[in-house]
This record gives C-alpha cells, sequence and structure tokens, in this order.
C-alpha cells in the first residue's frame, strides 16, 4: 500500500532549510513521499536531485521586530500563504505535517487546521533554539509533538509533549562526529563565519582584532572568513598588510571540510550553528546576533558555553582589544582550546533519524 505524504515546512536559508532537507531524505529512504514547503528565499541548487520531492513556496513574512507598517503587509502575504497552503493541500493524503518554525512554516500548518478531523494531520513542530519561536508559540497549541535541539526550550517547562532529538545536520557534518579535535601546532586555522553571506561587523571587528596580535602569532594564522561580496577587496588587502594568509568568500560550499580543519570557529549563535560546533566538537568564539527578535541567539550560546565549549561576548560590549586579548590566551594556552573540545554536550549525531522516529509515530497504521 502506498504511504501517504509528509509535508515538511520550513524557511528557504540554511538555517532552516538543511535540517528540513535532512529529515527529507530519513523519510524518503523509508518509503514516504515528501512535500517540501518553503519560501521564496530558497535557492538551493540540488534541489532537483532530491528524490521525487514535492516543492511548493507560499507567501509569507515576517512579524517580530517589524515596524506596523511591514507588520500589516507581512500579515496579508501569511494569509495569502494559507490559502495557498490550503489550495495545494486539498489534492494530497498527508498523515503528518512538520514545522521547523519561523514564518514559512505557519502559512502550511495552520492551512491543515481547515480540514475535517477525518483529514486533518497531526502537527509535529521542530524547535531549533533554546527558546520557543512566535511562529511554534502560536502552533504549538496544535501540535501533537515538539521536537527540540536543546535540552532545555524557554517557553515549553514541563510541557509533556517535548522529545529531545537535537538538530538533523548535513550528512557530511554530521560525520565529523567521529573525528577526535587536534590541536594547533605549526599553524593556527580559524574559520570565522558570519551568518547569511558574511557579518558587515566581522569584516571590521576580526581584521582590526588580528592586526593587533603579536607579529609572531599572526604568521601562524591560516584564516577561512566569510565576507561581504562588497568587503571583500578591502578586507582582503588589509589582511595582506598585516601578513595573515587568508582566503575569504561571500559563501563557502565545503563547509565540513573547513570545519573539520578549524582549530577555532568564530561566529554567531544560531540554532544551526550550535548543532555543527557541537557535533565537530570545534571550541568556538560566539557573537550572538544583537537584533534576534527573541534573543535567541544569546540564549543558544549560554546553553552552548555552560559547560566551558566556547566563549561569549556580546556585539555590543566587544571591541577589538578584547577579541585580541582572548585570542591572544587561547594561542598561547591551546590546552584551553582541547579542554573546550572536550566540554561539549550537545551534539545528537542522530538527531534525523530519531526526529525520524518521531515522525513515524503519528503516521497512521493504514497509510
Amino acid at each position: 500500500m502506498k504511504k501517504s505524504s509528509i509535508v515538511i515546512a520550513a524557511g528557504g536559508t540554511g538555517g532552516h532549510f538543511f535540517p528540513a532537507k535532512a529529515l527529507a531524505m530519513q523519510l524518503r529512504s523509508r518509503g514516504y513521499p515528501i512535500i517540501f514547503v518553503t519560501d521564496k528565499r530558497i535557492n538551493d541548487t540540488d534541489l532537483a536531485q532530491w528524490d521525487d520531492v514535492q516543492q511548493f513556496v507560499v507567501e509569507g513574512g515576517g512579524i517580530a521586530g517589524k515596524n506596523i507598517l511591514k507588520r500589516m503587509q507581512n500579515i496579508l502575504k501569511i494569509f495569502q500563504g494559507v490559502g495557498q497552503s490550503y489550495t495545494f493541500l486539498k489534492k494530497e493524503t498527508v498523515s503528518v505535517m512538520v514545522g521547523f518554525g519561523g514564518y514559512p512554516s505557519f502559512a502550511p500548518l495552520l492551512a491543515s487546521r481547515a480540514f475535517s478531523k477525518k483529514r486533518r494531520p497531526a502537527l509535529i513542530l521542530h524547535e531549533g533554539n533554546a527558546c520557543l519561536g512566535l511562529a511554534n508559540q502560536i502552533l504549538s497549541k496544535f501540535a501533537s509533538a515538539i521536537a527540540t535541539s536543546f535540552p532545555h526550550v524557554a517557553g515549553l517547562d514541563n510541557d509533556n509533549r517535548v522529545v529531545v532529538t537535537g538538530l538533523p545536520v548535513r550528512p557530511d557534518i554530521t560525520a565529523l562526529y567521529s573525528s577526535s579535535y587536534s590541536p594547533p601546532k605549526d599553524f593556527f586555522n580559524i574559520l570565522v563565519w558570519g551568518g547569511s553571506l558574511g557579518a558587515k561587523v566581522f569584516g571590521e571587528l576580526i581584521p582590526q582584532a588580528l592586526a593587533d596580535l603579536p607579529i609572531e602569532l599572526r604568521q601562524k594564522i591560516r584564516l577561512t572568513q566569510q565576507v561581504r561580496k562588497e568587503d571583500i577587496d578591502r578586507v582582503s588587502e588589509y589582511y595582506k598588510e598585516i601578513g595573515i594568509v587568508a582566503e575569504l568568500a561571500p559563501f563557502f560550499k565545503n563547509v565540513a571540510t573547513l570545519l573539520n580543519q578549524a582549530h577555532l570557529v568564530i561566529g554567531r549563535s544560531g540554532g544551526s550553528s550550535i548543532a555543527e560546533l557541537s557535533l565537530a566538537k570545534k571550541p568556538a568564539i560566539l557573537i550572538p546576533y544583537p537584533y534576534a527578535a527573541n534573543n535567541e541567539q544569546s540564549l543558544n550560546a549560554k546553553a552552548f558555553a555552560e559547560n566551558g565549549a566556547g566563549w561569549v561576548f556580546e556585539q555590543s560590549e566587544l571591541t577589538p582589544a578584547i577579541l585580541t586579548a582572548q585570542l591572544t590566551d587561547l594561542f598561547t594556552h591551546p590546552e584551553k582550546l582541547v579542554q573546550a573540545a572536550a566540554a561539549h554536550h550537545l551534539a545528537f549525531p542522530n538527531a534525523a533519524s530519531d526526529l525520524a522516529d518521531l515522525v513515524e509515530k503519528y503516521v497512521p497504521s493504514s497509510s
């Protein structure tokens, strides 16, 4: 008997898309037809290589942190997305819908509530941050289960529907879990990933901090940094002037290789970054994105570092001098890096299969 479809709804940016794709591939391997619902930001060139995965792009927009006009415009888009979702869902036999949070998951999951109880699919939410996001807060009223990336998620205290699965990540990064951390010897490999296409502040703060290091330390650095396209020439020239070997790009495709080679990572603290750093057992200096709607990145960073796996600096308080001092300390005391690598406690190497197991529990036995 042909199995009923499973809908996976997630945003078109890497932090939501890659976990959704990892789950989709796990469920496809178990024979389930998958329908992927996303927003217009989707740009994955490998999407066509998915095994028979239907894709629907629906309207939507964020509300948190927007001005009143933008909120009204995006609310209208969300309702448009609800209508689009209802239209295609009518034509499908769907047993379970999985949402990865954010506005792209809101419209399709809300649209499913318009069907009769007989046709209404079970809803499973995944929360990738250490606090419950707005879309998941609203949808949680209808959810059968809520999977989380963190053992404790603010807003979900004493909720018996919670199952800690971790966040599914790309298979090549999951494979790094079997690796062990090697401290720096002749060279010090630093990976800087700064959010989508590189954060502007990283292109200003980090070069200044590295410039103030003693020359004998600068000469040992091998830097890979995500930099905005418009800043690459300026930053590249600056690194040449201060004698640092650097590879710069707006986006890196070989993330697993770069992560495996890194002795230290500097970056933001989104849910997917925390999951990847934990699996790779990499020490990290985390600078939470200060404009996150629910302060989720600061909470993520705090959870990551609470056992000593990294160091957290709020962007508003971080100066080049502070970062220089931190890097100097780590360069001259590599045992601190080894200790941080051993302190990781948020790694979930079986996240994709564990989340797929949870989904299967809500597939009707007759499917």
